[in-house]
């Protein structure tokens, strides 16, 4: 049931992020609740699932956003590596490995699309991004907790939520 959950928040996140998000004028800082999605569920189910949901989510991103086919597949990779790393066992420390991570992948995330983006030619601003990037990891790690909250409920055995 919980695979079922997470694809709905992932699909519709995905459709939210580009199709609303963009029409919104925020200045280019939104957040990237799929990537944080994704490595969350990459931490809590490790990177094996992690990797399917990001092939999976990455390819629709691109269909919806236009980008090259694979961008957003390849972007989120790194998410799904450092929430793997997170939800090692010795890593466990509450949410603070989960938020660096985010942080982390944010950044990773950012410059492979403007790597793959800039691939075909065009010229991008990589000076006026960096700060676009700083923000908005902080709103990817604002929807951390929430996030984490919800998968890791998800991932309790039925009687142990009701008790």
């Amino acid at each position: 049931m919980s695979t079922v959950i997470v694809a709905f928040f992932l699909v519709a996140f995905t459709f939210l992020q580009a199709i609303l998000f963009p029409s919104l004028g925020l200045g280019g800082v939104l957040p990237n609740a799929t990537m944080v999605i994704v490595l969350i569920w990459s931490a809590v189910r490790g990177v094996r699932e992690g990797l399917i949901w990001a092939f999976a989510i990455g390819i629709l991103l691109d269909v919806l956003a236009l980008d090259p086919l694979g961008a957003n597949a390849l972007a989120l990779l790194p998410a799904v590596l450092l929430g793997g790393m997170a939800g090692q066992r010795f890593f466990h420390s509450g949410l603070i490995i989960p938020v660096v991570a985010t942080l982390i992948a944010t950044f990773f995330h950012a410059l492979l699309l403007l790597l793959v983006r800039s691939a075909g030619g065009d010229s991008l601003p990589f000076d006026a991004v960096g700060r676009i990037v700083l923000y908005q990891s902080l709103l990817n790690a604002i929807l951390v907790p929430p996030i984490y909250l919800a998968a890791s409920m998800a991932q309790r055995p039925p009687a142990m939520r009701h008790a």
